[in-house]
């Protein structure tokens, strides 16, 4: 079973993306991450093994940013390293996820199941961009599971 390391808050992006319509996601030139290749890992791999992190995940280790095992990129009023590591401890919090390894099916249908916990999570932005961010993540996530579900019932009955 083929296994990537990964934040929570990377994971709900993903999964937020796939609910505007990108089924195939590209590199980003500018910063080198492989958002694009977890991403396209995950959108086409429900049973791909999760190992959440707070730190550095598959992600961010080829980003021009990443450097000293910390992310040197910076927010407005705070580096990015604290407020993903922020994002990332609530996320596991709120969402009781202390096993920390779960496949990309079942970490969506826990995510989903408490999709309303997504405006604690990111309380410091904007109310709008909150709302549009759970909006996408319940349709992706919905997506995912729809397409993917079956998977699940048929191997656990």
């Amino acid at each position: 079973m083929e296994k990537i390391t990964i934040k929570p808050h990377h994971f709900m992006d993903i999964i937020k993306l796939y609910g505007t319509g990108i089924e195939r996601f590209v590199p980003d030139q500018k910063r080198g991450h492989d958002f694009y290749r977890i991403a396209n890992l995950i959108v086409q791999n429900p049973t791909l093994l999760c190992q959440l992190t707070i730190e550095g995940d598959d992600i961010c280790k080829p980003c021009l940013y990443y450097r000293h095992y910390q992310c040197q990129d910076s927010l407005v009023h705070t580096s990015k390293q604290y407020y993903n590591q922020l994002l990332d401890q609530r996320i596991i919090q709120f969402y009781q996820l202390y096993d920390m390894s779960y496949s990309a099916l079942s970490l969506c249908e826990i995510l989903l199941e408490h999709h309303e916990m997504i405006e604690q999570v990111w309380k410091e932005e904007p109310a709008e961009l909150t709302q549009k961010r759970h909006d996408f993540f319940v349709k992706g996530a919905e997506l995912y599971i729809h397409q993917y579900g079956i998977i699940k019932s048929s191997v656990n009955p």
